[in-house]
């Protein structure tokens, strides 16, 4: 059987007064949390919402589902398939600044300094320490952010290597995105970037690093989201905007923040290598 997911929860709530009190307990937390199908175990899942696997896979048949797996794949496609919905909000964004071009600005403004505010926040101070203790006792790090999230992902790996010489941008150049990750073990760390709409070749990279026992590092938008799911460290980033495309400037603050907080880790192997970096840009003319 195949459902849309609009059609599987209209069947869960149809379905509803019927159901058993377990699978009643089972069908509501479903209903209030259907990320957690969607990203994972029959379980898990089970283990969250208060009841034994057995209730969620009654559950799933008594739907008209034949397992879990099925029950499970309109969740799953729904959180792939959020749409960006880009050209109605560029459409927004003309007609805002047709009459009030000041104004649309005034609000871009206010909106990305809340999102520095609550990125940096005292509350998310303690992760971002850890996250930064876990990439400092790394053996290697790797990076990597696809679409829009390339650019805080590079300006990790280009400030980190001018200060440590164990960082790799992990990008799809040349086809070989599987190779860059070869060898990648649990005295490494992968730091991923992501936000919707996740691109499924991030989701790929962070579960071939997790089944290799790596340390996953995530800077993202929700604790529901595909990249945190395995994730040891979860910063969550805000990344509201009024314009129409979503903002990557509480990524970039998390970004300098675990830089900031890494060169202070390093001590004096870290001047050393910096220096040297300094030698060698300035021996080929790097800057004007």
């Amino acid at each position: 059987m195949s459902r849309r997911y609009p059609d599987t929860i209209r069947l869960i709530v149809e379905s509803f007064p019927e159901l058993t009190p377990e699978l009643q307990k089972a069908a509501k937390f479903i209903l209030e949390n259907p990320e957690e199908v969607a990203l994972n175990s029959m379980r898990v899942v089970a283990r969250k919402a208060g009841v034994k696997p057995a209730t969620v896979s009654r559950l799933s048949k008594r739907l008209g589902f034949e397992e879990y797996g099925r029950f499970r794949e309109p969740f799953r496609q729904r959180l792939r398939k959020i749409e960006p919905a880009f050209a109605s909000r560029v459409a927004d964004v003309q007609r805002r600044g047709a009459t009030d071009n000041p104004g649309l600005f005034a609000e871009l403004r206010e909106q990305e300094i809340r999102n520095i505010e609550r990125t940096l926040s005292d509350e998310n101070y303690g992760v971002i320490q850890d996250a930064a203790e876990t990439l400092h006792r790394s053996k290697r790090v790797y990076a990597i952010g696809l679409r829009g999230a390339y650019a805080p992902a590079f300006l990790f790996y280009y400030a980190y290597q001018l200060f440590q010489e164990n960082c790799r941008i992990v990008d799809t150049r040349a086809g070989i995105f599987a190779d860059q990750l070869r060898g990648i073990g649990e005295q490494d760390s992968l730091l991923v970037i992501s936000f919707p709409p996740y691109t499924q070749l991030t989701i790929d990279a962070v579960s071939y690093a997790a089944d290799a026992k790596a340390n996953i590092i995530a800077i993202t938008d929700s604790m529901v989201s595909p990249v945190a799911n395995v994730a040891g460290h979860t910063i969550i980033a805000q990344n509201r905007s009024n314009t129409f495309y979503h903002s990557f400037t509480g990524a970039l603050a998390v970004v300098e923040s675990l830089l900031t907080l890494l060169v202070a880790k390093k001590g004096g192997d870290a001047v050393t290598v910096a220096q040297e970096a300094e030698r060698q840009l300035s021996k080929v003319s790097a800057y004007w």
